[in-house]
């Protein structure tokens, strides 16, 4: 009976251990990203009057070009990190023809330090 004791102790320690929630015993989850890399540098340099040639050149393809707004490029990244917060980052450029009339910086890294007098700037 006294060799038991020990025994059943180290069974339950063992039973009970997965109960203790830890990151240790947690599987490993690799981050996502999809969509464009945005910028705050060359989002800064987007100006009102940029034809659509110069746009493309400076922040790539867009990811979302609509059949029925042809004049609205979206550009859109998001980051799933494996445990954390999901980040979003939209940008909207608009275009009358072929030049740039506007810019809509939704969620932006660092949106205030690459808000740019040429540009309008519009929340969610």
């Amino acid at each position: 009976m006294v060799k038991l004791i020990p025994f059943i102790l180290l069974i339950s320690a063992v039973i009970s251990l997965p109960a203790c929630e830890s990151r240790l015993f947690t599987i490993h989850k690799i981050d996502v990203q999809q969509g464009n890399a945005i910028d705050p540098e060359k989002v800064a340099q987007l100006e009102v009057g940029m034809d659509k040639n110069q746009v493309k050149f400076l922040m790539g393809s867009p990811l979302i070009t609509d059949v029925f707004h042809p004049d609205r490029w979206d550009y859109l990244y998001f980051l799933i990190p494996d445990y954390g917060t999901t980040e979003r980052y939209h940008l909207s450029v608009f275009f009358a023809g072929d030049k740039v009339v506007e810019v809509r910086k939704n969620s932006l890294p660092d949106a205030q330090s690459t808000s740019s007098g040429n540009a309008t700037d519009a929340l969610d």
